[in-house]
């Protein structure tokens, strides 16, 4: 007797691939989900390894009686123009190449203050910096991920970011003066939200790194300040020159 194979009906067929398409349905909103909670975590583990690598450089700068390296105001910056403490930055692209010392990054001269990987700059949707060939000895803001805190003094609350993408509206951080830890006003997320850029999250989310070191991911619905303060009460001195360095991006 012949062994007859037999194979899936149509209306088989029709039912696994039916049954296929529920599970995707069902499994593709959590996938999203998960990738998007990697990348966010990601970012956020990225900016705390870069504000590492800036707090141990101030450590050892410490101990050799010199100024701290984060970005400083006209009255703040030192006396010598050849420091990274003794220039004025108008954007973080322009601070963060004097930190990693673009103009020599490939050579045998080239000597950052900071002995971080490149890359931290960029990321999640911002290109990174590269050489072209040997031929580019500039930092542009299109590839820096982080507006960074101008003017950060040892005394002020640690709750302060220092470190935050870009798509975040920073003209809404808190500045200057007292801030109570009510919910406030809404942060901008995104180009149109007032944002510098759509990258890296978009309106989705974005980054801070606070002056204590920790990094907090700050979803859109809780993007109200006190939301982003914790809800905690500080004051700037009166004097404060304190602002928030966008990346100089054009996109």
């Amino acid at each position: 007797m012949k062994n007859m194979e037999k194979g899936f009906t149509l209306v088989e067929l029709l039912v696994v691939i039916g049954i296929l398409g529920i599970l995707i349905v069902v499994l593709t909103p959590n996938i999203a989900a998960a990738l998007f909670n990697a990348k966010t975590n990601a970012c956020s583990i990225q900016g705390r390894q870069l504000f590492t690598d800036i707090t141990q450089a101030n450590i050892t700068r410490e101990q050799k009686g010199m100024v701290s390296i984060w970005p400083r105001s006209s009255e703040t910056k030192s006396g010598d123009t050849e420091d990274i403490s003794g220039n004025e930055y108008t954007t973080s692209a322009e601070y963060f190449k004097k930190l990693f010392d673009i103009e020599n990054f490939g050579t045998d001269d080239w000597d950052p203050y900071v002995k971080s990987d490149i890359r931290l700059l960029s990321g999640f949707g911002v290109p990174p910096f590269s050489l072209e060939g040997g031929s580019q000895k500039d930092l542009k803001g299109d590839n820096v991920l982080w507006c960074i805190a101008k003017g950060l003094e040892d005394d002020y609350a640690d709750v302060i970011p220092v470190l935050v993408t870009r798509n975040a509206e920073v003209g809404k951080l808190i500045v200057s003066g007292t801030f109570d830890g009510a919910r406030g006003d809404k942060i901008g997320i995104g180009k149109d939200g007032s944002g510098e850029s759509n990258q890296p999250f978009g309106k989705q989310a974005f980054v801070v790194v606070r002056k204590n070191g920790a990094s907090d991911v700050t979803l859109q619905k809780y993007r109200y300040q006190g939301d982003v303060y914790n809800h905690q009460s500080f004051s700037f001195p009166a004097n404060s020159k304190f602002e928030y360095l966008k990346t100089g991006t054009s996109k």
